[in-house]
């Protein structure tokens, strides 16, 4: 606020209320101890809120302030800043958040807003998608990725055992990716217990298998692998994990992917550290799981896109989880994804700094029992886009989307919207 300007004897209350509304809808909340009226003030309360290392700082102008105001909180904070306009025709306040709206585009810099009283719905529904969007955000920048697999161990002009996408990939979201090898990873498997494994394999068979065709040394095989995954997450302080599969590991991390999907701790099974990262991403957005997949067919009579995979999709993505299938050789697990009527695509590509991230919505019908056969019984998705399928397939060709999209219950578009600007990654409309 300022004490030039109107507005200024509502700061107060402006904070309390808001302050109780963030509370009541469940946010956790650090409040600047007193209104900012000079620089002295937005450097002290910056400073005090940064060191809570927020996903998301609101800054409600009560009043038309000098933008370096605005400039000397926005110095000391190392988070997404929303600005809040408060409704009062003589504060000028909504014209205070355009004016600095244009400094930070003009900077190359996200910008976004709120309009209204702590008290407006409207208001309060918007927040809510700022603050996925950017706990999405403080997860992807403090992620720690690991590649379980083998680099390149030579080079042409560049680094050895690293690769130059690494190097940009991290650069650009911040995460953080860590080497293991496959081999340190089997000898964690193999170093389990029997006693240990079995109890783990107990627990999971209460609800994490399903019809299951595999034996039990084999389930006490990949029981192991998944209590290896774990102690390497421990070890080196892991939030997702990409492994490598195809072809010497195929199916080693499928059948724990699934295990510890249920859970909460994302493993992509292919190597593709783009989008374990994503999922990681989707998972802070909204509740529920991410399932990873593929475009095997089409089917123009019922508008059906039949997004399928190898099988390493979580157990309860099958809606009956009794109808979740593992094989004799326990490689994979199938099932046919649940009835669900929004869910959001998303597929990452890019490097050297410029990424693009498809997106869609549509709805998936449960794929018949014939469906299912054809797909070998693995993870099928029957995707329903709002357009024709066929015009949709020449889309994904068109944006140069990747093989591998991403499910989400949910539409995120709106999240993933801000969650690009935020990265400064382009967002590719399906």
């Amino acid at each position: 606020a300022s004490h030039f300007e109107s507005g200024g004897e509502r700061a107060d209350d402006l904070t309390r209320a808001t302050k109780d509304m963030l509370v009541n809808a469940g946010y956790e909340v650090l409040a600047a101890s007193k209104t900012v009226w000079d620089p002295a003030d937005a450097m002290e309360e910056g400073a005090l809120i940064s060191k809570g290392k927020p996903d998301l700082v609101l800054v409600i102008h009560a009043s038309w302030v000098l933008d370096s105001l605005q400039f000397a909180l926005q110095s000391v904070m190392d988070c997404p800043m929303v600005m809040w306009a408060v409704p009062y025709i003589n504060t000028f306040s909504l014209a205070c958040v355009q004016h600095f709206g244009s400094v930070l585009k003009q900077r190359g810099m996200s910008c976004h807003y709120l309009y209204g009283l702590p008290g407006d719905k409207a208001l309060q529904n918007r927040l809510a998608i700022y603050a996925a969007a950017a706990r999405a955000h403080h997860a992807v920048k403090k992620a720690r990725v690991a590649l379980i697999g083998p680099r390149q161990t030579w080079r042409v002009a560049g680094p050895q055992d690293s690769t130059l996408e690494e190097w940009d990939f991290a650069k650009k979201f911040g995460a953080s990716i860590v080497h293991i090898e496959m081999e340190e990873l089997i000898g964690a498997a193999e170093a389990q217990s029997e006693s240990a494994a079995l109890e783990a394999l107990n627990v999971i068979r209460k609800d994490r298998l399903g019809k299951c065709l595999a034996d039990d040394e084999r389930l006490l095989w990949y029981t192991k692998v998944y209590l290896g995954i774990k102690q390497l997450a421990s070890r080196y302080g892991l939030t997702a994990v990409a492994a490598e599969c195809y072809p010497n590991y195929i199916g080693l991390t499928n059948v724990p992917a699934s295990w510890l999907a249920d859970e909460g701790f994302v493993v992509e099974t292919e190597g593709d550290i783009g989008h374990a990262t994503m999922m990681l991403a989707l998972n802070e957005m909204a509740p529920g799981i991410t399932a990873l997949a593929e475009a095997g067919g089409y089917d123009v009579a019922s508008n059906g896109l039949y997004l399928a995979h190898g099988g390493s999709s979580a157990h309860s993505l099958a809606g009956d989880v009794s109808t979740a299938y593992i094989p004799e050789t326990g490689k994979f697990v199938g099932l046919k994804y649940k009835p669900t009527p929004v869910v959001t695509l998303a597929s990452i590509r890019g490097g050297n700094g410029a990424y693009r991230l498809s997106v869609t919505t549509g709805s998936i019908e449960e794929a018949n029992q014939a469906e299912w056969e054809d797909a070998g019984y693995r993870l099928v998705a029957k995707f329903r886009p709002r357009i024709a399928v066929e015009d949709f397939f020449d889309g994904l060709l068109d944006a140069g989307t990747d093989h591998h999209v991403l499910i989400h219950e949910g539409d995120l578009t709106r999240q993933l919207a801000i969650f690009c600007d935020l990265f400064g990654v382009e967002k590719v409309d399906l």
